[in-house]
């Protein structure tokens, strides 16, 4: 019998782990790779608590690389080496990380500690910041920044998880509180902090001159002036690739060994081929960029630890066998068929798979039973299957349990403990920078000139400064800030006119877009009328219900998912169709909001459709449902061009006769004869994939079922749609927990180029994709790989293929089988496998913005550093082209899927979007203006707008702004002044006020005055009064026709009571205060609305 077979198999990892808790120290443990490390450690986790087990990861770039290690490497580098010598736990580091070299043990160590109460000034602590050579910034987000706002300092140390806030009074530290950086909100008190250095280099002044001087006398005969990096670095300038000078940055460095000396060693096979291939190519890089003379290079034994060092250290540490657990059978299935002797009496049988579509095909390909579990002490007497990340077959003793893999997959589970994620904070673009054209709605196209403090009547206040024609200047209250919008080119080399102050021009164009605009306004109006007769089924589910169906999610859902679904949950719960937009970049978690959405259909008897572009993402979508569902008896089906004829018609016949809940299906839905009687729920994923006829057959669908889109840059069309009401509008902007910014590269197409991109994600155990969209020219692609690098194992995929050997190639790549895939946009959609991390788009100036946007969000699926190479044949492309990546480069933050739809909408002028008659309206007053005319059309009383246009004036002729000193940056305090205007109720307020305290502090009296008068202007919002303004002589309320009966009537009988109060000529309700001080005027305004509201 099989157990018998196996039983002298001694596991190392079981092994490992009973070494570790009979040991005193801590262990560490050498592998040959990042691949094996990540093995190794998805093993040890079952057996030890993960917490105990820590991977010191490689540093991710190649000897003498060009690049920097991502910061993330070098945080988490930081974190290990200043907590080893805490709680006992095992280490596991590569033959890599033994050739680096490390800045001696004290560097690391903390340097200052502050506690609640400790004297120091926020000057004093902000040079010792400098110092350390942390990088000041507007926001805290990244390791090794710091920024000031009042009397409130935020670091970002790598010792600690989450950034520091510390509020200073007096010069003494008065709180110290954790804060999130994504939406800049404290999260938890603590007594004291410790400061170190904020990055492993660091260009103090000392530093420098330590580099300066061994920098010289190494390269004596060199010529530092034409050495770029010196000169950065001599001027104080992170550059990337400086690590290539590493030693020189200290007195002295160490090895691996001597940071990590008081640790018990263990290695589990013989090492010395794999320091001896490293070695060598070590050497290689050397010589390949030897003759650079503008980047000199330190010979390889100077550079890295020596290779004699290493062997020596090596032959002392012990070494522990690496048996493997060898199966007799071909694969899963066959094993899973033979072991049903010994399933009664044996012992347990756990097969892990990664991929819930591998864990139904097992299901369904053996009569065995088979038991879906998620612990493996819940294991029973027969084969259990479980979704779990581990590779590699294991005998775990104590529990009598073999664990078998059926793929060799690399991907980490991220646990429900891990994620914390908050709302992040951010803006649409609704942000000035200097010097760009913006648009203003009453003097037409100027320059944006910064904000700047004038003084008028003998008080300051802020102001937005444009620039017109012949130098005028336009000084723009910060209150009108929203009749203020960027205009965005066509074309980056484009010159435009400026508007004059002193003439009509701006006037006529701003007329004839207003007219146009209500033209198309009317034309919009007469649709939702016809959608709004329409009846779809009100889709409705218990609480409960619903709450077990979140608790089986294993992530912390995010405040956007939650709201979003929160919104489509009303809009279903309404006869009226829904017909909204949920936007969110790939990986935002549009696919759960999706799921929920279905669940409450489902639970109202109703069928879902998920229509999607691609056969891949219809797979993708599948194995999602099929995993998110397992545990609610909901029946999923899919229908693609790889599903036979007989199949198909088996799966739409059942879903007509209500055995399929939800049918996830591409394009050949639309060919079909499916009967929609009984859907509840359409969902459409990217849209803009579809065709004409496609998008017609959805359009009729809209009357009497629930639409839902998804979608990371929805389509002009679309967009118009949701600005202009016809469609609801939901975002998910929360990116995922430890997601990182995916470093983007525009680059000529180079052996050089491709040949580095290759080597470098294959050294960190990744892969890439190639995206070559000529298949004709895929093979001699492939061809040109396999000349520069003849072991790099590549796959291709494109729509030309068959299904088997598309699903063979995806099945290769996912499982890790491939270094790389060359592919063309049949991977735009729907595949995630986190180890790809490189993505090489070949003849990028071919794509559409959305396409690359699609293309990019492919990789960087994981929390390892991400790169997307964007290669173009020479510079000399068309502008429009130009254009598209210079917005791809410009938009590569998380989450800006939204924006760069908003730029794909600038790039074609609007044309597209609305229409060419709209189009050359569009071009004279820009989108945001034309887009503003337009809702105003839109705003009757039906459609229930908000007009925040005429948000009534609140002035008691004081200074009401934000002090530079309160928030340094322009850009910041006009995301606040923008928050301000655009707030519409006392809680939203209320909220902008507490975070803002968060942030920056107690208040200065003029940003008091700024949130008080807005205060007072949203109690008097919709009530008749126009504005309010107030000086020492008297106060005046300016009334309108649609002043209230029961204001009126108090108004009046106040004026009969009082001489104080009385109504001019021109509807001023006034009255006299003889009052200097404005804030004794303001509180007898707001008792006097006490009494009148």
């Amino acid at each position: 019998m099989l157990k018998n077979k196996y039983n002298n198999y001694q596991n190392f990892s079981y092994s490992l782990s009973k070494e570790f808790h009979d040991s005193k120290k801590s262990i560490c443990i050498l592998v040959k790779d990042n691949k094996e490390a990540i093995y190794l450690q998805n093993e040890l986790s079952l057996l030890v608590d993960r917490d105990k087990i820590k991977l010191f990861p490689e540093n991710e770039i190649l000897p003498y690389d060009h690049f920097s290690v991502p910061s993330n490497i070098n945080k988490e580098r930081f974190r290990i080496i200043n907590s080893n010598s805490r709680d006992k736990h095992i280490l596991i580091t590569t033959i890599k990380n033994l050739f680096d070299r490390y800045p001696t043990i004290d560097n690391f160590k903390s340097m200052n500690k502050y506690e609640i109460g400790s004297r120091i000034s926020l000057n004093s602590l902000t040079k010792i910041l400098e110092t350390l050579n942390y990088l000041k910034k507007n926001n805290v987000e990244n390791i090794n920044e710091y920024s000031v706002r009042g009397g409130i300092i935020d670091i970002y140390t790598p010792i600690y998880k989450n950034p520091l806030r510390i509020e200073i009074f007096d010069d003494y530290v008065e709180s110290i509180r954790f804060f999130n950086k994504d939406n800049q909100l404290s999260i938890k008190e603590i007594n004291n902090f410790s400061l170190t250095r904020g990055d492993i280099i660091s260009l103090d002044e000392s530093t420098i001159n330590i580099f300066i001087d061994n920098w010289r006398e190494y390269f004596n005969d060199n010529d530092e002036r034409y050495c770029t990096l010196f000169q950065n670095i001599k001027n104080k300038k992170i550059t990337e690739g400086m690590e290539v000078y590493f030693p020189f940055f200290f007195k002295n460095t160490s090895s691996f060994f001597e940071i990590f000396s008081d640790y018990e060693y263990t290695k589990f096979e013989d090492l010395n081929s794999e320091i001896n291939r490293y070695k060598n190519f070590i050497h290689e890089r050397f010589n390949d960029d030897l003759n650079d003379m503008n980047r000199p290079l330190i010979k390889p034994n100077h550079l890295f630890t020596d290779i004699d060092e290493i062997t020596n250290k090596l032959e002392d540490i012990r070494f522990i066998r690496k048996d493997v657990f060898k199966s007799q059978y071909d694969d899963v299935e066959s094993l899973i068929d033979n072991l049903q002797d010994v399933l009664l009496d044996g012992p347990k049988y756990v097969v892990m798979t990664s991929n819930a579509d591998d864990l139904e095909d097992l299901k369904n390909k053996t009569s065995t039973k088979l038991d879906v579990i998620n612990d493996l002490n819940l294991a029973k007497n027969y084969i259990n299957i479980m979704l779990n990340p581990i590779v590699r077959p294991m005998y775990i003793e104590s529990i009598d349990t073999y664990v078998i893999h059926n793929e060799n997959l690399n991907n980490l589970i991220v646990s429900k403990n891990n994620q914390d994620n908050e709302t992040r904070y951010f803006e649409l673009d609704k942000s000035f920078n200097n010097n760009e054209y913006v648009i203003h709605e009453d003097y037409g196209l100027g320059i944006y000139s910064g904000l700047e403090i004038v003084e008028a009547d003998n008080k300051l206040n802020e102001y937005i400064k444009v620039i017109y024609a012949n130098n005028e200047i336009l000084y723009v209250p910060l209150n009108n800030i929203n009749k203020i919008s960027t205009y965005h080119k066509k074309e980056i080399s484009m010159s435009l006119e400026l508007d004059s102050l002193s003439s009509k021009k701006w006037s006529s164009k701003k007329e004839k877009a207003s007219k146009r605009a209500a033209d198309h306004a009317a034309e919009i109006l007469d649709i939702e009328s016809r959608r709004l007769n329409s009846i779809a089924n009100s889709l409705k589910i218990d609480d409960k219900v619903l709450k077990d169906f979140e608790n089986d999610f294993p992530y912390v859902e995010t405040p956007d998912q939650s709201k979003s679904f929160n919104e489509i949950r009303k809009d279903l719960s309404l006869v009226k169709p829904m017909n909204r937009v949920l936007c969110g970049d790939v990986g935002f978690g549009k696919t759960e909001v999706a799921m929920k959405s279905a669940f409450v259909a489902v639970n109202s008897n109703k069928q879902i459709i998920v229509i999607t572009p691609s056969t891949i993402l219809s797979d993708q979508h599948y194995n999602s449902f099929l995993e998110r569902f397992r545990n609610f008896g909901v029946t999923i089906a899919k229908i693609n061009r790889f599903v036979s004829k007989d199949k198909k018609d088996q799966i739409i016949n059942d879903f007509h006769l209500n055995k399929v809940d939800i049918l996830i299906a591409t394009h050949i839905v639309f060919n079909n004869d499916i009967n929609f009687n009984n859907t509840g729920l359409l969902i459409i994923d990217e849209e803009h994939k579809f065709g004409i006829k496609q998008k017609n057959f959805i359009k009729n669908k809209q009357e009497n079922i629930h639409i839902l889109y998804l979608s990371a840059t929805p389509i002009p069309k679309t967009m118009n749609m949701v600005f202009s009401g016809l469609k609801d509008f939901s975002f998910l902007q929360t990116s995922p927990s430890n997601r990182i910014n995916i470093k983007s590269f525009l680059k000529i197409n180079t052996n050089q180029v491709f040949k580095e991109a290759l080597i470098r994600e294959k050294s960190r155990g990744g892969q890439c994709f190639i995206v070559q969209n000529d298949i004709d020219k895929i093979q001699q692609t492939k061809k040109e790989i396999n000349h520069m690098l003849p072991n790099y194992k590549l796959g291709v995929a494109h729509g030309r293929l068959n299904k088997k050997d598309i699903k063979k190639v995806m099945s290769d790549f996912k499982s890790g089988l491939l270094d790389g895939l060359i592919c063309t946009t049949i991977v735009e959609m729907g595949l995630d496998i986190p180890n790809a991390n490189t993505m090489i788009i070949i003849n990028s100036q071919n794509f559409g913005l959305s396409q690359l946007h699609q293309l990019r969000g492919r990789v960087g699926r994981s929390n390892r550093q991400a790169y997307c190479y964007f290669l173009i044949p020479d510079m000399e492309i068309p502008k429009i082209s130009r254009s598209r990546l210079d917005s791809i480069m410009r938009y590569s933050n998380l989450g800006e899927g939204f924006m760069i739809a908003q730029q794909d909408l600038e790039i074609r002028g609007g044309g597209e979007m609305l229409g060419e008659k709209q189009s050359g309206h569009i071009n004279n007053v820009g989108m945001s203006l034309y887009l503003s005319m337009l809702k105003s059309a839109l705003q009757e009383p039906s459609l229930n707008y908000l007009e925040l246009d005429n948000m009534p004036e609140v002035n008691f002729n004081d200074s009401a702004y934000i002090n530079s000193s309160y928030l340094p940056s322009p850009i910041e305090r006009l995301k606040i002044y923008r928050k301000i205007n655009d707030c519409v109720s006392i809680d939203d307020l209320n909220k902008i006020s507490k975070d803002l305290i968060d942030r920056c502090g107690v208040m200065p009296v003029e940003v008091t005055n700024l949130i008080h008068n807005k205060r007072i202007s949203l109690r008097i919002y919709q009530t008749g009064i126009k504005s309010i303004k107030s000086n020492p002589t008297n106060t005046n309320f300016k009334l309108t026709d649609k002043l209230k009966d029961s204001i009126l009537s108090k108004l009046l009988k106040l004026i009969s009571n009082n001489k104080i109060y009385s109504i001019n000529k021109e509807n001023k309700f006034i009255y006299k205060n003889n009052e200097i001080d404005s804030e004794v005027r303001r509180k007898n305004v707001n008792l006097l609305l006490d009494e009148i509201l």
